[in-house]
C-alpha cells in the first residue's frame, strides 16, 4: 500500500468517525445569521484535515484537534466577513459623502433644491430621516436594511412613511412639484 493510499484511508476514517461531531460544532455557531454557509465551512474544515494528514502530522487526540480546527475555521470566516463588511461600509460611506444631485429637473438652482430637501428631511422623525436620506442617495431597500441592521419590512415601512412625510413637509414649505 502506498503512502498516498494510507493517507487517504486515514482521512476517510477520521471523516467517517467525526463527521457528525464536525457538523454539530459548526451548526452550534448559527452561522446563517452572518450569511455563512455551514456546508462551505465543513468543506474547508475537511481540506484543513487533509492538509494535516498529507503533511504527515500525527494527531494524538483527533476530537480535540478537530475542535481546534473547527474553531479556527469559524473565527477565520467571521474575520473575513467582518473585513468585507468594513470595506463595504467604508466604500458606502465614501460614496454617500461624495454623492451630489446629478441633474436638476426644476428651474431653481441646485443649491436651493438641495436646501429645500435638507430642511424638509431635518424635520422627519430620526428613524425615518436616515432611511429617507440613504434612499435619496440611491441606496436600495436591501442595502439600507443591511447597512442599518433593520429587517426589510421595518426598512420599507420607515421609507414609505418617511417619503409620505417628506412630501407633506415639502408641500407645507411651498414646494409644489411632484
Amino acid at each position: 500500500m502506498s503512502s498516498r493510499q494510507k493517507k487517504e484511508r486515514e482521512f476517510e476514517k477520521i471523516i467517517e468517525e467525526f463527521s457528525a461531531f464536525i457538523r454539530s460544532l459548526v451548526l452550534k455557531y448559527n452561522l446563517e445569521k452572518m450569511g455563512l454557509d455551514a456546508e462551505d465551512l465543513i468543506q474547508e474544515i475537511r481540506l484543513k484535515i487533509w492538509k494535516v494528514i498529507d503533511n504527515e502530522k500525527n494527531i494524538h487526540n483527533p476530537a480535540s484537534y478537530i475542535k481546534k480546527i473547527v474553531e479556527s475555521a469559524v473565527i477565520d470566516q467571521i474575520r473575513r466577513i467582518r473585513k468585507e463588511e468594513e470595506v463595504y461600509t467604508s466604500e458606502k460611506q465614501k460614496l454617500i459623502s461624495e454623492l451630489e444631485p446629478r441633474s436638476n429637473r426644476y428651474q431653481n438652482p441646485p443649491s436651493s433644491m438641495k436646501e429645500y430637501i435638507l430642511k424638509a428631511t431635518d424635520r422627519l422623525l430620526e428613524s425615518r430621516r436616515i432611511v429617507v436620506q440613504l434612499y435619496l442617495l440611491n441606496m436600495s431597500l436591501p442595502e439600507i436594511s443591511a447597512y442599518l441592521n433593520f429587517s426589510p419590512d421595518k426598512t420599507r415601512n420607515l421609507l414609505y412613511r418617511g417619503l409620505s412625510d417628506l412630501k407633506a413637509i415639502l408641500k407645507e414649505m411651498g414646494f409644489r412639484h411632484e
